[in-house]
Order: structure tokens, then sequence, then C-alpha cells
């Protein structure tokens, strides 16, 4: 059974997107944080996303020389969307899922191979999080304060407890930040 493995950037007051900066982008990764991100990202089995986020992505990594490229580019991309067809979907390797997001979800998991990296934004990732779909949080907590924005975890139809199993400090001042949901 394969397990889902949300990345996120997020600022120290826990906001993942803000009309100031977006957590992702306000601080660059450095040579160390972007080698730790490609040991990943070339590992998994595929990339789950939102329309916004595989939109976005789908725009600039076909195109792009950066090192990130490659990974996203040949990796299966599974983007969660009920209005994006499939002819849209045209990034190399894409599907897309239309259906319940638990139902789809446990039959991407149920399939062979690596584990899977879920990808924000804020709204399908906290829509992850809120129908406890997460096998693993990898929060990227940047060294900046937004004061506004969205949270992650606003979508949460109660609290979760979750057990910290790793914390790796970067040069940049990023430290990625490892949960897995404590289950009774």
């Amino acid at each position: 059974m394969r397990n889902v493995i949300l990345y996120m950037s997020m600022s120290l007051d826990g906001l993942v997107d803000s009309d100031r900066e977006h957590p992702g982008m306000a601080i660059p990764d450095g040579g160390e944080l972007k080698q730790w991100k490609l040991d990943r990202i070339s590992k998994a089995g595929a990339h789950l996303m939102g329309r916004v986020t595989y939109e976005q992505m789908s725009s600039a990594w076909p195109q792009s020389d950066d090192p990130y490229a490659a990974p996203m580019n040949e990796i299966p991309k599974v983007v969660f969307s009920t209005t994006l067809s499939d002819s849209e979907a045209s990034w190399p390797v894409s599907r897309v899922a239309r259906g319940d997001l638990a139902t789809e979800i446990a039959a991407i998991k149920a399939e062979p191979g690596p584990d899977v990296i879920a990808w924000g934004g804020a709204q399908f990732a906290g829509a992850l999080a809120a129908a406890d779909l997460i096998d693993e949080y990898r929060l990227l907590i940047q060294p900046l304060v937004l004061g506004r924005g969205r949270a992650l975890f606003d979508q949460l139809p109660e609290s979760r407890h979750l057990t910290l199993v790793g914390a790796t400090p970067f040069p940049n001042g990023v430290v990625v930040h490892t949960y897995r949901p404590q289950h009774t």
C-alpha cells in the first residue's frame, strides 16, 4: 500500500497562502534544500495536485531547464478537478481524477509502486487533511511571518494529533518538519 505524503511550504505563523508573499517562494531553496527535495521527488510514484496547482506547474515545468523540471515532467501526475477536461490535462503523463476524493485516493494508494506526493494549493491540501487522507506531512517551515493569509488546516472538522518523526534544518533557515497522524 502506497502512502500519500504532503509537501507544503508554510510560514512560521502557519499560513500557506497570502496576498503578501507566497511561503513556497519567499526564501530561495539553496543547494542543500534543493538536493533534499530532488532526492525525494525523484523517488515519487506520482504527483497529486488540485487544478490550480496543476495549471501553474504544467505551464512552467515543460519549458524549464531547472533541475526540478525532469522529475516533475517524467513522474505521473493526477490532477483532482471536476472542471478540467481530459484534453486540458496535456502535461505529459497526466490524468484527471473526478470522483470522490477519498475513493480516488484509496485507488491510488492501492496501485503498485512507490509512495505518492501531494502538493498544495491550500484548498486541495486542506481537503486531503480534512478527510484524513495524508499518511505523512513534510512541512517546509519558512523563516517568514505573514500575519494574514490561509492556513493549511482551516478545513479540519476537529483537532488532530500528529507525531513528529523528524526535523531537518537547512542553511537558508527553512526547517522541514515531518509528522505522521496519530490514529486512535
